[in-house]
């Protein structure tokens, strides 16, 4: 970071009348190594190397710069004494994202190459014999670079022809033993679940190994999991969701007021050319408010700007849509574009909300969807959004409940910054190409 502040001066400094002073920069430098440094950690980007490909590690770069730099603009709002170039802070951006996502692809292919000659490389147990199993081998095969390398298959207490296969079920732990294995794989969906719990504990008793399940034998497990040994006994946990730790909800309450602060600074103008489009074409507030249901199950207000005639809502709770006569003129063309919706970022910077989130809900809904639709309170582990990740993927409005849980319990359960930052983006995307099926 430090490298990139001075290379942006030394470009800006070499333009003609160009004073500035290098100490002040040095000192926004540390300020952008530090938010850097902490949004790279918020993010995941500090953890052991995983099994992204290089367009994936540059894409998190970029994301991760960006939430750093944009904390650095919003922070200097506060610093108008003091007047800094907005070419340095380009320039650095360009250079920061350079210079880091060079130094980490190198690293990233020094430790592939320590991995494909074999250093560092530790075994895998497969425990099933079929179509599964064999991908899984196939797949630890083709990419050497992850530092994993089949150990074999474990067949059933019958009998297999399979050279792949190197030990029985029932001699599991005698295998485990004798061999050093440092991670067991389950690709066999049809245990019950006293099988897998019995399964899981004779492999952590052998050995301290890591144990991984594929997708689908999980099925009456929704949250993500861990496995814990207490005194030789092994225990499957559920593990708390990424937004239950104190450090993930500061950092996005974070990223949320600023991003908040900065949006209601630069969307002034355009709140006033939208009150006033309201105030011409239908009597009535331009503001509408109403009772939501947040995290752990509080009410609020949420804002949005007037899209209906004021009397509405005397026909009772509805969806709104395609062709709704309650809607105005203007009202169609704020949904289409989700205009109506900015007034929210009040409520994000009250900490009322999130920008990404499921969807609030009225409390009448709430209640409703709660007895009907399995784990819909759970949508209220976190804050509630301004968009999520059911609704970029098509469901908002009048779609199914149970389709939009699926999708909030996921983004729940896999948090992270780097995510939300893909669904504002994605969301910004929908709306320019209007594919939000908003009305």
């Amino acid at each position: 970071m430090a490298l990139a502040y001075w290379l942006a001066y030394q470009v800006r400094a070499a333009s003609p009348n160009a004073l500035y002073s290098p100490e002040l920069y040095l000192g926004l430098a540390q300020f952008s190594g530090l938010s850097t440094l902490l949004v790279f950690a918020a993010s995941g980007l500090y953890r052991a190397p995983g099994y992204q490909s290089r367009f994936d590690e540059v894409a998190k770069v970029v994301i991760g710069i960006t939430i750093a730099f944009t904390i650095v603009v919003a922070g200097l709002f506060f610093f108008r004494e003091v007047s800094f170039s907005r070419f340095v802070l380009l320039y650095a951006w360009l250079a920061a994202i350079a210079a880091v996502a060079t130094g980490r692809l190198l690293l990233q292919q020094a430790n592939r190459n320590l991995r494909r000659s074999g250093f560092g490389v530790q075994k895998v147990l497969i425990v099933g014999t079929g179509a599964t199993a064999h991908a899984l081998l196939q797949l630890l095969k083709e990419n050497p670079q992850w530092g994993l390398q089949q150990a074999g298959l474990v067949c059933e207490d019958g009998t297999s022809e399979e050279a792949a296969v190197v030990t029985r079920l029932a001699n599991l732990g005698s295998y485990l033993k004798a061999n050093e294995v440092a991670e067991v794989w389950f690709a066999k969906a049809d245990y019950s679940q006293q099988q897998l719990l019995e399964l899981v504990q004779v492999a952590t008793s052998a050995r301290q190994v890591r144990i991984r399940m594929v997708p689908g034998i999980l099925e009456y497990i929704t949250a993500r999991m861990q496995v814990d040994v207490l005194g030789g006994t092994a225990l499957l946990t559920l593990r708390d969701t990424p937004l239950r730790s104190w450090h993930n909800r500061f950092w996005k309450r974070l990223f949320d007021a600023a991003l908040a602060a900065l949006g209601l600074f630069c969307c002034l103008p355009l709140f006033a050319v939208v009150a006033l489009a309201i105030g011409l074409t239908s009597r009535g507030p331009v503001l509408y408010k109403q009772e939501r249901v947040g995290r752990d199950g509080s009410v609020f207000w949420i804002y949005k700007f007037r899209t209906m005639k004021v009397d509405a809502e005397s026909q009772g709770h509805g969806w709104t849509t395609k062709e709704d006569p309650r809607r105005t003129r203007v009202g169609s063309f704020l949904r289409r574009t989700s205009l109506d919706e900015l007034p929210q970022l009040w409520n994000v910077l009250k900490g009322e909300m999130s920008l990404v989130g499921p969807r609030p809900e009225r409390p009448y809904y709430v209640e409703r969807f709660s007895q009907d639709i399995p784990k819909y309170i759970d949508r209220h582990l976190v804050k509630t959004g301004m968009t999520g990740w059911a609704q970029i993927h098509g469901l908002r409005g009048d779609t199914s409940i149970a389709k939009r849980v699926k999708y909030d319990l996921y983004y729940i359960e896999n948090w992270s910054l780097l995510l939300d930052i893909r669904i504002i983006l994605s969301t910004v995307w929908q709306i320019l190409l209007n594919r939000t099926d908003a009305y």
